[in-house]
């Protein structure tokens, strides 16, 4: 061995002494996260943690661990083991007595380092899932590692992960196995990527390329494909709870494949994970929001909807809400958060009273109980979706780019919608199916505090398959009261049920603030027991100036003309 050698290894063993002895000169300090906090997990925090609190005793957070217990003295008296309950009754001889109560005890080491940590203070730590990741330095990768491989074989380690492999490998006295044959490692590759083997041929070009990136030019080509979107978007549409049904009672189909695709896209195109989670999360809420990003919102409209009859708005509206919060943290945090929904989370540090916070965030949404999963974003057919265009093109150049944009609006959402449950003060008259206004001849029903301020015309959904006209009134304050207007609604050939309305468009004459609506129906053709038509919904319908020409004529069935 040459001397150049010998003064290169004495160096770098002398300075890998001097900074051992530097970093060790502390290590009798007890870290809560990594020593004490698995001890209390396993063997304390089942009864003394967020479900229970026998004893009055809690270790869940720091606050609880020293405050005082059923006893009147607390527990853990920081800086006194001697004193402390919590590391008396560790070793107490009375089985009553000892902790943990009726289990093996805890082994010698573990009350060792539990009455050194209260020595030391019961100093609490951060969760390791909470805290900022720090840069960890590569094992055997520095300066030192390369003079002692002079000594040994070659190095098999490529890249910084192989070298913590190798180090785990090196400390449980275990040898790295032998690389793979390239067809196999190829297959594992596509397998991971795209779900798929590869082809003949994409073997046979791998097989053939001996140039030492001839394994990242394969995974290039595999990013590349389209199926690797399809095979990583399917793992995400799994946790964001994806289907192609409503969920509950009959489970029929629900169209939300355009937010499939719009993920499956999203990793084609390697959007940035910032984007992906804000477009998800508030895509509506951007500066002029394009339609990608109104699709990418349904990441959220996923929840199950039952639109069973008699089902309870209010009971399935609050579920909705539930599996939106706990969603955002698995999803978004790796968090079971749940868990929290009903009590302090026994693991993580998070407080009961903490999930209603987040839940107050989601709380403004209005899931209703309807079939067709309403509000949707609409699209048209070429002809329709000539005139909008031609349309939103006359207002931008006529009234102004917000006219345009709160016209699209309107017609691609139709909302906010009235819907039939809000009425009530029924008379002759119910809810078909929990969920459509019917009303028998004569009858009437009430909506409680209309908004009405700067309404200017009144869209109805309906279905009258009576074989007459239906009159609708409308009545101010009363069934008797003023007469705002009067509706005659025809005979239609749809059915009215859940898509399949008409409509109808009736100016409103000026009003202000909020009023009670009685709508009044009168249809004598029908039988008594028979109602006089069916409602899906009222919507609030504008107007701009065109030249005089509405964009849906009083009493008129299509949206727009030109």
């Amino acid at each position: 061995m040459n001397i150049s050698k010998i003064l290169y290894i004495t160096a770098g063993i002398g300075a890998l002494a001097v900074g051992y002895f530097a970093l060790s000169g502390n290590s009798d300090e007890i870290d809560y996260s990594t020593q004490v906090k698995p001890i209390l997990n396993k063997n304390c925090i089942a009864c003394h943690g967020g479900v229970k609190k026998q004893g009055g005793f809690s270790v869940l957070f720091r606050e609880e661990a020293l405050g005082k217990t059923k006893s009147g003295k607390p527990a853990i008296i920081p800086g006194d083991p001697e004193h402390s309950d919590f590391i008396a009754r560790l070793s107490h001889s009375d089985p009553e007595e000892r902790m943990p109560y009726k289990t093996a005890p805890l082994k010698k080491e573990e009350i060792e380092i539990l009455t050194k940590w209260v020595k030391q203070g019961a100093k609490w730590g951060e969760h390791w899932a909470f805290t900022r990741p720090k840069e960890i330095e590569v094992p055997n990768k520095g300066m030192f590692a390369g003079f002692f491989s002079w000594f040994g074989g070659k190095k098999w380690e490529k890249n910084d992960i192989d070298y913590f492999v190798s180090d785990k490998l090196e400390k449980e006295g275990l040898k790295h196995a032998d690389q793979a044959e390239k067809g196999v490692l190829l297959r594992r590759v596509s397998l991971d990527l795209i779900g798929l083997p590869p082809t003949e041929k994409q073997l046979n070009d791998f097989l053939a390329d001996n140039s030492d990136d001839a394994y990242e030019k394969a995974v290039d080509q595999l990013l590349q494909s389209p199926q690797f979107g399809e095979r990583w978007a399917g793992l995400w549409l799994d946790m964001a709870r994806y289907s192609d049904s409503k969920g509950y009672e009959k489970d029929e189909g629900r169209s939300i494949w355009k937010y499939r695709d719009y993920v499956i896209k999203a990793f084609n195109d390697n959007m940035p994970y910032n984007q992906f989670l804000t477009e998800q999360l508030a895509g509506d809420l951007l500066p002029n929001p394009t339609k990608s990003q109104y699709i990418a919102t349904a990441f959220h409209r996923n929840t199950m909807n039952n639109d069973e009859g008699g089902t309870d708005d209010e009971e399935f509206r609050t579920a909705a809400l539930l599996d939106r919060v706990n969603t955002t943290w698995e999803m978004f945090q790796g968090t079971t958060f749940a868990c929290v929904q009903c009590h302090s989370h026994p693991y993580d540090p998070i407080r009961h009273d903490e999930y209603y916070k987040y839940l107050a965030f989601f709380n403004n949404t209005r899931d209703e109980d309807v079939p067709d999963d309403s509000p949707f974003l609409r699209e048209f057919k070429s002809e329709d979706s000539t005139k909008l265009v031609a349309l939103k093109t006359w207002l931008k150049t006529n009234v102004s780019d917000k006219a345009s944009a709160e016209y699209e609006q309107k017609v691609r959402f139709l909302e906010p919608k009235i819907h039939p449950h809000w009425g009530d003060q029924f008379v002759n008259g119910f809810l078909a199916d929990n969920k459509y206004l019917s009303v028998r001849n004569g009858g009437t029903v009430r909506f409680k505090q209309m908004p009405v301020e700067g309404k200017t015309r009144l869209m109805v959904a309906y279905g009258n398959k009576t074989g007459a006209p239906t009159r609708m009134e409308v009545h101010l304050g009363s069934p008797d009261g003023k007469q705002l207007m009067a509706i005659r609604l025809d005979t239609t050939g749809k059915g009215g049920w859940t898509n399949s309305w008409d409509y109808k468009v009736f100016d409103l004459p000026k009003l202000s603030g909020k009023q009670d609506w009685f709508l009044k129906f009168t249809n004598p053709k029908v039988k008594p027991e028979e109602s006089t038509c069916v409602i899906g919904y009222l919507f609030y319908w504008m107007t701009f100036p065109e030249k005089g020409k509405p964009v849906m004529k009083p009493g008129s069935r299509c949206l727009w003309i030109w």
